[in-house]
This record gives structure tokens, sequence and C-alpha cells, in this order.
């Protein structure tokens, strides 16, 4: 006996130190994960703020090429618009690069949350897709071709000079503006941006309690937050850019009889006329670019005007306290109403009672007058008390039902309590019973067993 305590307090500290030693492994993986995680957001962050400078700056560059572009007649390209296409070029190629970094990351992020060894089991065709297609939207810009070596004239040279000018055909569309116009889909970028600096987004509680609710943090979940916030100012935000896009893209393949682009004046009022549906005529799309883009435009006027109408709806609905203010001045004029209708109800029931009996004919103009005035008030009356029980309904919303079930889960709670105690305490008073019945079955005994004693000494 002794020799085996002896080994178990010998095993014992050497069992406390493995566990002691295994914790702190442990902590200290945990530790470096968060802090590997961590550092992760902070390069993701970086990587996305260089992109939205990136893809921004192609889209202005692309934007003063084009109207380098367009001040002449003949569309050529001149040196600095040939320059520019340089620099766009250098950009678009710096962008792909950090897209390709971008998601790296992401991937080595998602292999930190998930606890993932290797990175590659990451990868899947979804991700490959999305990588790809992102890869295809930046690397479209207006690429520089042969270096320009003749001189152009200004469109109102030309068009003050040549008075036989052939409009362009409806197919006609500048290859600069055909890989300028998709630079706009860079604008996710933009998004993106938003994403990383919003607070939901790098606030480690709130991503936290979604993971808890399987609930993801991306772009619809801050899409609809920001929507549920600050509606109007999202949708003013997001009409502010699709006008500039939409107007510049309209001047953009939108021609005049002399071949010249459309003024930015003209292709706003044409943006404004399209969007809202209406459509004077004055100016139109002259090819079909333009034409696919006013499309464009007019379903997104649409979509524009229901998010509108519902943003409107939601801001002129009443609060639950104007709700209820609303509810009992109504209920109170309907109370006064359903009082009125059934003294008239006694009224007229009195009088035709009177008139029966002094023997009125039925067929008289007055008796049925009265009748009629009767049935009319017990119409009336029922119509009243229809009323105030559906304003008792519509009274009671969600969150009226949800905070009776919250007061009536915690009434029961209460209630479970005081059983369980009351059940504590009747156990308590069962035990004492049962100690006052030992005790009184021991002092019986005791007497029996004394007068039993007292007896057998008095028979002697």
């Amino acid at each position: 006996m002794d020799s085996d305590v002896s080994d178990e307090q010998k095993i014992h500290p050497k069992t406390i130190n493995r566990c002691k030693s295994i914790g702190h492994a442990e902590f200290a993986k945990l530790s470096r994960r968060l802090t590997k995680r961590k550092n992760l957001h902070k390069r993701l962050t970086i990587v996305t703020d260089i992109m939205f400078i990136l893809g921004m700056l192609g889209i202005i560059l692309m934007i003063i090429e084009n109207e380098l572009t367009f001040y002449y007649t003949d569309n050529h390209e001149t040196i600095a618009s040939w320059s520019i296409k340089i620099v766009i070029s250098l950009s678009t190629l710096i962008l792909l690069g950090f897209i390709i970094e971008y998601h790296r990351l992401d991937i080595s992020l998602y292999a930190v949350n998930n606890s993932i060894e290797d990175f590659r089991v990451a990868i899947t065709y979804e991700r490959i897709f999305c990588v790809l297609a992102e890869i295809i939207i930046c690397a479209v810009h207006p690429m520089p071709r042969s270096f320009p070596r003749h001189s152009n004239t200004p469109s109102e040279d030309t068009s003050s000079n040549d008075s036989t000018i052939t409009p362009y055909p409806l197919s006609y569309a500048s290859v600069d503006v055909a890989l300028g116009l998709p630079m706009f889909l860079r604008l996710y970028l933009l998004w993106r941006f938003i994403m990383f600096h919003s607070h939901l987004f790098r606030d480690a509680s709130s991503r936290s309690v979604g993971y808890l609710n399987k609930v993801s943090i991306d772009y619809f979940f801050l899409i609809k937050t920001y929507l549920q916030q600050w509606p109007t100012r999202c949708l003013t935000a997001f009409c502010i850019i699709v006008f500039l896009v939409g107007s510049w893209s309209l001047r953009a393949c939108s021609y005049s009889s002399t071949n010249e682009h459309l003024t930015m004046q003209n292709t706003m009022w044409l943006f404004v006329i399209t969007f809202a549906t209406v459509g004077y005529g004055d100016f139109t799309p002259s090819t079909y670019c333009g034409r696919t883009i006013a499309a464009m435009i007019g379903l997104i006027g649409v979509l524009s005007t229901a998010l509108l109408i519902s943003v409107l709806a939601q801001k002129l609905m009443m609060n639950r306290s104007e709700k209820y203010v609303h509810n009992f001045v109504l209920n109170i004029e309907l109370s006064k109403k359903r009082k009125m209708e059934a003294a008239n109800v006694i009224k007229y029931a009195f009088k035709v009672w009177h008139m029966k009996k002094k023997n009125v004919t039925v067929s008289a103009v007055r008796y049925l007058q009265i009748q009629r005035q009767l049935f009319q008030s017990i119409h009336s009356l029922h119509e009243t008390k229809q009323q105030q029980a559906q304003l008792v309904d519509n009274c009671v919303d969600q969150i009226d039902i949800i905070a009776l079930q919250r007061n009536t889960s915690v009434q029961t709670s209460e209630v479970t309590e005081e059983l369980q105690t009351m059940k504590v305490n009747i156990n308590d008073m069962k035990e004492e019973l049962m100690a006052m019945n030992i005790n009184m079955n021991n002092t019986i005994n005791n007497m029996q067993r004394t007068l039993n004693m007292l007896l057998n000494k008095v028979s002697k």
C-alpha cells in the first residue's frame, strides 16, 4: 500500500505538468492564429485601398483620353492620348497583380479562420471563376496602338470646312469607346473599399456574433444594413453615380448630324428623360451602343423609382407611438358614435312601440319612416362594433406580440422558480415531520419501557 501511494505521488505532478504544457501550447497556437488573422486583415485593407486608387485612376484617365479624342472629328488619337493610354495600361497591369495578391491573401485568411493547414483546400471552382471574372473585368481598357505621326484638326474647323458630311451608321462605335465603357465595371472596387472600411466588417465582435448566428458580413449584408440605416443617402449617392456615368456614356456613343459627339449638357438632359421614362424625342441615341445604354438607363430608372417609392412609404409610415395616439383618438370617436347609435336604436324602437299602442296602421308613411330609421340605426351600430374590433386588431403589431411573449416567458420562469422553491420547502417540511415522527416514536417507546419497569417493581 505504501509503495503504491508513493508511486501515485510521483506520477501525479508529471501529469499536471504535461496538462499545463499542452494548455500552453494550445493557447500559443491560438494566439499565433489571431495575430496572423489580424495581419492578414490589415494587408487586405491596404491591398483594397491600392486597388481602388488604381481602378479610379484608370477610369479618370480613360475619360480624359476619350475627351481629347472627341475634340477631333476623325477620332484619331494624338500623342497626348497615346501617352495616357500607356499610363492606363501600366496601371491596369499593376491592378491585375494586386487582384491576384488580394485573392491569395483572402484564401490564406479563409484557411486561418477555418484551421486549414494547406491553403489549397480553399481553392474551389467558384473561387477560380470569381478570380478569372475579376481579372477579365479589370483587364479591358483602351490599349495604345501605333505611335501617332499625323496632325489632326479640331472638330470646329472640319465642320466649318466640310459641308457634305455623312453621319456615322448605327453600327459605328469607336474602338477606344468600346474598350473604355467596360472600365466603369471597375466601380465594384468602390463597394469593396467601403466594405473594408465599414465598422461592421472591421469590428471583431460583430463578425463573431454574425458567425455564431450563421450570418456572413459580406457585400449583400452591408447593402441591406446601409439601406436600412440611411436609405435616402444611399439612393442619392447611387443616382448621382449612375447619372454621371450614364451621361458620359451617352456622350461617348451618340453623335450629331456633323459626326460630332453630343455635348455633356445635352446628354445629361437625354439621361434625365430616359431615366424618368419620359422621352420627349428632341435628342435620340444615334448608334446601337447609345441605344443599349439608353435601354439600361431606362431599366435602372424603373428599379430606382420602385426603391424610391418604398423608401417614401417607409418614411411616411407612422411609428409605434403615433399609431397608438391615432388609434386612441379613433377609438374615442367610435365609442361616441356607438353610444349615439345605441341611443337612436332605443329612441326609434320606443317610437315604433308607441305608434303600435296608438293603433297606427303599418302602411302609414310616418310609421315606415321611423321603422326605416330604426333599421338604419341597428345597421350603423353593427358597423361601428366591427370597426372597433378591427381597430383593436390593427393596433396589435409584431412588437406587441413579442413584448407579450417576453412578459409571458418572464412570468412563466418566475412561477417555475416559485414552484421549485415550494417543492424544496415541502421536502424540508416532510423531512422535519419524519424527524418529529421518529422522535415521538422514540419518546413513546421510552415511556413504555419506563412504565413496564415501574409495573414490574410494583408487582414484586
